[in-house]
């Protein structure tokens, strides 16, 4: 296998912008799903667990997942169709699960548990 080897001086200083905005996307995710769970912690409110899911589903894993399949993308060499056709089509997918926790959590009644 190859390793890659990479300057940093070579690297675009747009990209690291880009990388630190998902990261804190991921970190502020991660705050309100710990936030959530906390909460159905707390008081024992199941809406409050799905809803931890949902946020989850939708901040922290589709970010993880680009950052993931970019990094290994780079070794293994994939095509492009992967970056610009798959790897969108499974953070959408992830997105419409999370939404849907969500209107779940909210649609359970008050109190349920």
């Amino acid at each position: 296998m190859l390793v890659l080897q990479v300057e940093f001086a070579d690297i675009p200083q747009f990209y690291f912008i880009l990388f630190l905005m998902v990261l804190a996307t991921i970190a502020m995710g991660s705050f309100v799903v710990y936030q959530a769970y906390q909460g159905y912690r707390r008081h024992d409110q199941l809406q409050m667990l799905f809803l931890a899911v949902g946020i989850g589903l939708i901040t922290v894993l589709p970010p993880l997942l680009a950052i993931t399949v970019a990094s290994i993308g780079l070794q293994m060499n994939l095509s492009i169709i992967v970056y610009t056709y798959h790897v969108p089509l499974a953070e959408n997918i992830i997105r419409i699960i999370g939404l849907g926790f969500i209107i779940y959590s909210l649609s359970l009644p008050s109190g349920s548990s």
